[in-house]
Parts: structure tokens; C-alpha cells; sequence
């Protein structure tokens, strides 16, 4: 087989692996999309993470907006693919971020996320 011929292959499959790729990834980010809408219309106020979330405070976050407000959480995880797993993340939190600030406002999303930042150093024994 040629060189031409074998560079042409390798182009082709690349391109065929990019475009599944990236399809799966739109296809999670309206399912994720799609979710948050039925949850919303079932008065479920979540928010979702992905598991590759490195957020140190994130916890205590999520904890206390559940203690306070009643937002639950929802995970997404696909070990296989953890870029389509935030893409699926992301479209969630796209539809249902602005419908949780419209109920609780903006500002008390930061505030909490300073009260968790907060309890997380102090749980690590920084001042």
C-alpha cells in the first residue's frame, strides 16, 4: 500500500472518530439539557456535577444549598469518556443555574459558595 494511500486512511478514520466524538458530546449536552427541564417541570431544583469535578469546596457547596434551599445534585459519570460526561453536565446546568437564581438569586449562590469555601478550610485546618 502507498504512503498516500496509508496517510489518506489515517485522515479518514481521524476524521470519522472526531466526528462520533463530537456528536456523542452534543447528543449529552441536550440530554443534559432535556433532564433539567423535566426535573424543573417536576419542581426539582437540582444542579449537576461531573465526576472529574475538582472543585476543592464543591462539597460542602452542594451541602449546604441542599441544607438551606432544598437544590439537590445530580452526578454524570462515563468513566469511558469524561468529556462527554461534563458535556452532559454542562447542558444541565445551562438550563437549570438561571431557574435557581431566578428563585434564590445570584448573590446567594456566591454567598454560599464563600460559606463552603469557609467551612472547607477550615475542615483542612487553614485559617
Amino acid at each position: 500500500m502507498s504512503s498516500a494511500l496509508t496517510m489518506c486512511f489515517v485522515i479518514f478514520f481521524t476524521i470519522i472518530a472526531t466526528t462520533t466524538s463530537c456528536s456523542r458530546k452534543s447528543e449529552l449536552y441536550l440530554e443534559g439539557q432535556g433532564q433539567a427541564e423535566r426535573d424543573l417541570k417536576n419542581g426539582l431544583f437540582n444542579m449537576a456535577e461531573a465526576e472529574s469535578n475538582n472543585v476543592p469546596a464543591y462539597p460542602e457547596y452542594m451541602d449546604l444549598l441542599h441544607k438551606r434551599y432544598g437544590i439537590g445534585w445530580c452526578e454524570s459519570s462515563l468513566p469511558g469518556d469524561p468529556r462527554a460526561a461534563e458535556e452532559w453536565v454542562r447542558g444541565y446546568n445551562e438550563v437549570a443555574l438561571p431557574k435557581i437564581e431566578q428563585k434564590l438569586g445570584a448573590e446567594v449562590l456566591k454567598q454560599t459558595m464563600a460559606d463552603a469555601q469557609k467551612a472547607h478550610d477550615l475542615s483542612k485546618g487553614k485559617n
